[in-house]
């Protein structure tokens, strides 16, 4: 998630060795074992605005008994039935669930009504039900009943009706069947991607590998950002984002703009069975290209990396704090200067405070965005040094990416660390995360910086372009130790060997 316009990166919330010649590995159920997979079907009616949706649902035998919706969800469900041979039998809910026996022995066929913009003015959080500028924003897995953890080979398929003036967007990607539907297989429908009902104008931006389905919602007011401003940015972050793998990270991305009060930008991503974006787009912003901003090229870093438990968000969060101003740098869009301004005063926020733990299960904001960026520093820096910079964290990014390790999916931090391990030629992750996890370590950051050739010098004699809030002056000591690590990291190419001016590829366990 990221904000703009704010001096800190503290407001931003909730929310990976392959060249362009390299085989991506296809995410998910393979296309082989789609027409043999099990199918939940959903059928929708939008009815009168969205305010009410009507779900016929149909469920294949051996699916759990016992059926749930999402957080704070239940309470808006009405007149839940069960076809039988007899006509449909109204079924009793006990809490938060519906324990529907018929469903495991047989299959089942279930009708119900649910509440939506009820949900939405009572739940009022946008990643469960509420109402932003005129849309009514609800992921499926708030109004899908479903079975309550289910692991399997199982898909679910979804197909929204509704009135003229009435759209439904989804991240959920469209069916291969091209018949109008939506699937995603079905142990991931208990936290399914970004969706909304409202009514938009739409725009589609062709990016290298992959298509951009950006949904304006047309009832919060006239946005000073033009369509082909948004058309111009989202094709410039898609291109940095295909630059850094070789194409788009995923085949089909959805962006749902919701215009909002004021200048800000607000955005956050979520996969899970597809890919979306949900941008609060401020009324009064006129440019969110990646020259100006850093909000759409950090949510799209997202889309690289697989879905990880929310213990392990910093890593998410981290990975997309890092690597976003490298790439913004390494494309021309920012100098050197403001790349190394961002981390000298972003880094610092993600030192362990007094009494913290480690990075897993961080909820703190300085130790999810820039403690999980620290992290990214220090792997970054190992592997270049052990590897005499023959390897970096770009290939290790690359690795988890290329062998299937989307935003659509999702993965144990365990497994990613492994896969990106394999691709940048050692075990530098697996070894960083076992020392960081469940431990406050202390991390010399002045230290780092000095080896590196970059400080902050009180004075007022330097660029003002180079100062920050307190005066302070950036400065390069090109003699430093680690000064070619430092130029290395935001060259265009990820690879800049040996020759980059490091003296020995010996390093301990850790760059300090």
């Amino acid at each position: 998630m990221s904000v703009t316009s704010l001096p800190c990166r503290w407001l931003l919330s909730l929310t990976l060795l392959v060249g362009c010649g390299t085989t991506r590995v296809d995410p998910a159920i393979p296309e082989s074992e789609r027409e043999s997979a099990r199918v939940w079907n959903y059928r929708v009616e939008a009815i009168a605005g969205a305010r009410e949706l009507h779900v016929r649902a149909t469920l294949p035998p051996g699916v759990p008994a016992e059926l749930e919706l999402d957080r704070f969800a239940s309470p808006y469900l009405r007149d839940l039935e069960l076809r039988t041979a007899r006509g449909w039998r109204s079924l009793p809910g006990a809490g938060e669930s519906w324990l529907v026996p018929e469903c495991r022995a047989l299959g089942c066929e279930l009708r119900y009504r649910f509440l939506l913009a009820q949900a939405a003015t009572e739940i009022d959080r946008f990643g469960f039900a509420a109402l932003r500028g005129g849309v009514l924003l609800a992921p499926p897995s708030t109004w899908l009943l479903h079975p309550l953890d289910y692991q399997g080979r199982d898909l679910y398929r979804l197909q929204v009706n509704s009135d003229a003036q009435t759209s439904f967007v989804s991240g959920v990607w469209p069916s291969p069947r091209a018949d109008g539907t939506r699937e995603a297989p079905a142990e991931l429908l208990f936290q399914a991607p970004y969706s909304a009902f409202g009514r938009f104008r739409e725009q589609r931006v062709a990016v290298r590998g992959g298509l951009i389905h950006a949904s304006i919602g047309l009832d919060g007011g006239a946005l000073a950002l033009t369509p082909e401003a948004l058309d111009s940015a989202l094709s410039t972050a898609g291109r940095v984002l295909a630059d850094y793998f070789g194409r788009f990270p995923v085949r089909d991305l959805a962006v749902i703009v919701v215009p909002v009060a004021g200048s800000e930008v607000l955005g956050m991503q979520l996969g899970n069975g597809g890919a979306s974006i949900l941008l609060f787009l401020g009324r009064e912003v006129t440019d969110i290209s990646p020259e100006h901003d850093w909000v759409l090229v950090h949510e799209m870093f997202h889309l690289g990396l697989p879905t990880l438990a929310r213990r392990h968000l910093w890593l998410a969060e981290g990975l997309a704090t890092y690597q976003e101003p490298l790439a913004r740098a390494r494309a021309g869009f920012i100098d050197e200067r403001q790349l190394w301004r961002e981390f000298l005063s972003g880094m610092p926020k993600g030192l362990p405070g007094p009494g913290a733990g480690g990075l897993d299960g961080s909820r703190s904001w300085g130790r999810t965005y820039w403690g999980g960026a620290l992290f990214c520093l220090l792997a970054d820096l190992t592997i270049r040094r052990r590897s005499a910079q023959r390897f970096s964290l770009d290939d290790a990014l690359r690795g988890i990416w290329s062998a299937g390790g989307d935003t659509s999916v999702r993965w144990s931090a365990a497994q990613t660390f492994a896969v990106g391990d394999r691709a940048s030629g050692g075990s530098t992750l697996s070894e960083l995360y076992r020392e960081h996890a469940d431990a406050a370590v202390p991390v010399d950051l002045d230290a780092i910086f000095a080896r590196l050739g970059v400080s902050w010098r009180d004075g007022k004699g330097g660029e003002a372009e180079a100062g920050d809030a307190e005066g302070r002056e950036l400065v390069f000591d090109d003699a430093a130790e680690w000064a070619g690590l430092r130029r290395a990291l935001s060259a265009a190419t990820g690879r800049q060997g040996a020759q980059a001016g490091l003296a020995s590829p010996g390093v301990p366990k850790s760059p300090l």
